[in-house]
């Protein structure tokens, strides 16, 4: 099991159920919980995410249940590590155990449980933002709202598409904990969750799936060549794919068909690209004064192995070979 973040426990620790439903209170409107019958001890800690939304880390030695009622259309997004989720989703009862995630319509979310297994249960919770889910969903489906998607609750995450959902839930996990580098890089969170969403809601079956099946995608070269423009101009902000494509004129899946026609590459590849270039031109300046590390956050790359990683498959060399020739180190 990797040893990171998203496996690791939780900061905050106790006894008293009344203690942990105050880490809930701020951040869980208008719930309501069925406490434990057994001895309790737990485990928690919870970090508010700017454009991701909550995530928060959990650990029970009891079952116990939280019904919520809201009607923002956020998307609660539970994985569990050890035991398991009983939830009721709508008119759906549905169980999920480790390695699936269940994927909860915070207005359909009627109740939601934590069953333990050997006295154990453990689980990550990303509750992503209203603002993302909408953006997101309208770029896929114009005039589509969550709530009445009829979302699929459950997403296996043992391979597939669900296999790399995973991945980036512990990407976003292990970039909000530790060092908490996705907190100074609002690119690459911005990328991230926009990416989650995508998966899911391209991936997972819903009412609107046979659209994805059957959109006649239409794009000039033209197109590319704006959106490529408008990548250049504007590196510096937290561009996702949403935004290029809306400062294009096009939708999503258009601009996506027009980079694999005439690119040969996605939007995401072609932008990761055009970033590593100007973080190789940052580092390879003898004026720079900035840290590898720096450099990389402020071109969008949170994680410095992947970025290291993808840096030497470009240039032959790491970010910090190339940093020491331009100070004249080496």
């Amino acid at each position: 099991m990797p040893h990171n973040s998203f496996y690791a426990p939780p900061a905050v620790a106790g006894t008293a159920f009344e203690d942990l439903l105050a880490t809930f209170q701020l951040h869980v409107p208008r719930f309501k919980a069925l406490p434990p019958n057994d001895r309790f001890r737990w485990k928690s800690d919870i970090v508010i995410a700017p454009g991701l939304g909550a995530l928060r880390r959990n650990r029970y030695s009891a079952d116990w249940s939280v019904a919520t009622e809201t009607s923002v259309e956020g998307l609660n997004i539970v994985l569990p590590l050890a035991g398991g989720v009983e939830a009721t989703i709508g008119t759906r009862a549905v169980m999920a155990p480790p390695l699936t995630a269940l994927l909860a319509p915070s207005p359909l979310s009627r109740q939601i449980r934590a069953r333990c297994v050997g006295g154990e249960y453990a689980s990550v919770t990303l509750s992503l933002e209203a603002e993302a889910v909408f953006r997101v969903l309208s770029a896929l489906f114009e005039g589509a709202i969550l709530s009445q998607l009829d979302l699929a609750p459950l997403l296996d995450l043992s391979n597939g598409a669900g296999a790399t959902f995973n991945l980036l839930a512990q990407t976003i996990v292990s970039g909000m904990h530790g060092p908490r580098l996705l907190e100074r890089s609002p690119k690459a969170m911005a990328l991230l969750t926009e990416g989650a969403l995508r998966l899911i809601f391209e991936n997972v079956p819903h009412r609107l799936s046979h659209r994805l099946d059957r959109e006649l995608l239409t794009v000039a070269p033209r197109h590319t060549h704006l959106a490529i423009d408008f990548m250049h101009a504007n590196l510096h902000q937290p561009l996702t794919v949403i935004d290029i494509a809306e400062a294009v004129g096009i939708s999503v899946r258009s601009l996506q068909a027009g980079f694999r026609q005439f690119r040969n590459t996605t939007p995401v590849a072609y932008l990761r690209r055009l970033r590593l270039e100007t973080a190789h031109a940052e580092l390879s300046s003898p004026e720079n004064t900035l840290l590898v590390s720096e450099v990389a956050l402020k071109w969008g790359f949170a994680q410095m192995g992947r970025f290291a990683t993808q840096y030497r498959a470009m240039y032959g060399v790491s970010p910090s070979e190339t940093a020491r020739r331009a100070s004249g180190t080496l």
